[in-house]
């Protein structure tokens, strides 16, 4: 019988229970576990494959190696990371109504959540700064391919740097039943206020602030750009177009990001100022899977939007990468298997590859009618952003 007690002791020291209502039956909450557990299951499956071929067509397809689409391979990479490391923990513990893993995997547990988040809001605002240089900076070629590498080990070390503050003492990692997840716990003394005001100015307020501001900065350019293409008519404006429809994309991932992240930092800031136990269990449960939903949305959002996504995901699903033919339609008269034609790019491609604001680098028309001093005319061959 004692060791029964001693047992029970060590199980509730890590799991908190602050936020359990009794007034509810359990057939109503049955019936929300089981929903919930289908959502999960359904955006574990569905996040995971549409990331990967995200993932795919950018490390297949030489042409889609853009630093936008590089980033975007990055943010695809958070969404597995979430489908792998965070809604699997989340489903066993629904299922056994209870954490059954483990101190230190509670521990991984309550640390993946937010390092997953935390990478996916830096990388888009790298995203937002990288098309701020792009587009209202344009003769600056500051974003490299080089520096976007180093941008996204940034990304990394940033996020691993605002994630590992629970694990060194700054707060205490618990199973919440609320949310059959680990997590710091509901603050109570002020260095555990100090943590959640930590992530909700730092990791989600101020980033999601400054994307804004550049996104304004660069829809304002982009507006300015396109009314003095229209006074001039000299300039093709089919390269702003292409900036204009990517920047349009942009701004769909971030409203998703936005909308499936924000119910989880609105409970953080209700914890602040409400007491925990007047909060619904279910709603912080909720935040999770809301946020975890986005895993879904970014796929689904390119290859609604960009038509060189969807081709792609449609060469990776049914394989066509692997089984391109190497014979010409004439048949047997036609070339040997070894020689292949070469695949010419596409028009949308060509069109976003030769994108800038002002579409300098092949107007030689231009560089005639108004003649430039050398050194400007070899910056002029940089203007290509190269999306």
């Amino acid at each position: 019988m004692a060791s029964i007690n001693q047992k029970t002791v060590q199980t509730n020291f890590h799991v908190d229970n602050s936020t359990t209502t009794h007034s509810e039956n359990d057939v109503t909450l049955n019936a929300i576990a089981i929903l919930q557990l289908v959502v999960l299951f359904l955006t574990l499956v569905a996040g995971f494959l549409g990331n990967a071929l995200v993932v795919g067509v950018v490390i297949f397809n030489r042409q889609m190696r853009t630093r936008t689409n590089i980033f975007l391979a990055q943010l695809a990479i958070t969404g597995m990371g979430v489908c792998v490391f965070c809604i699997p923990f989340m489903i066993a513990a629904l299922i056994k109504q209870a954490w059954v893993f483990g101190e230190p995997l509670c521990k991984f547990n309550g640390f993946v959540v937010p390092f997953w988040f935390a990478s996916s809001i830096f990388t888009l605002t790298a995203i937002s700064i990288h098309k701020y240089f792009s587009i209202v900076k344009p003769l600056r070629r500051i974003i490299t391919q080089r520096r976007t590498l180093l941008i996204i080990v940034v990304v990394w070390v940033s996020a691993f740097a605002c994630s590992i503050g629970p694990i060194l003492g700054w707060t205490e990692i618990v199973y919440k039943a609320s949310s059959s997840m680990c997590g710091p716990r509901f603050p109570r003394s002020a260095l555990e206020i100090s943590h959640t005001l930590f992530l909700i100015t730092v990791v989600y307020t101020f980033p999601i602030v400054a994307m804004i501001f550049l996104y304004w900065r660069i829809i304002k350019a982009v507006k300015s750009h396109c009314q003095r293409i229209r006074d001039t008519a000299i300039i093709d404006d089919r390269g702003i177009l292409a900036q204009k429809k990517i920047i349009i994309t942009l701004l769909f991932v971030l409203a998703a990001f936005i909308a499936c992240w924000t119910p989880f930092f609105i409970y953080g800031i209700l914890t602040l100022v409400t007491d925990a136990n007047q909060l619904s269990r279910h709603f912080l449960r909720s935040a999770y899977i809301c946020g975890f939903l986005y895993s879904v949305c970014n796929p689904i959002i390119l290859g609604a939007r960009n038509p060189r996504f969807r081709r792609g995901f449609k060469e990776l699903i049914t394989f066509q990468r692997m089984r391109r033919p190497s014979l010409s339609p004439a048949g047997a008269g036609g070339y040997p298997q070894s020689v292949r034609e070469p695949r010419r790019p596409s028009a949308d491609y060509l069109a976003e590859k030769r994108c800038s604001v002002w579409f300098l680098s092949s107007q030689n028309s231009l560089l005639r009618l108004e003649p430039e001093q050398p050194n400007r005319r070899r910056k002029l061959r940089w203007i290509e952003t190269y999306i």
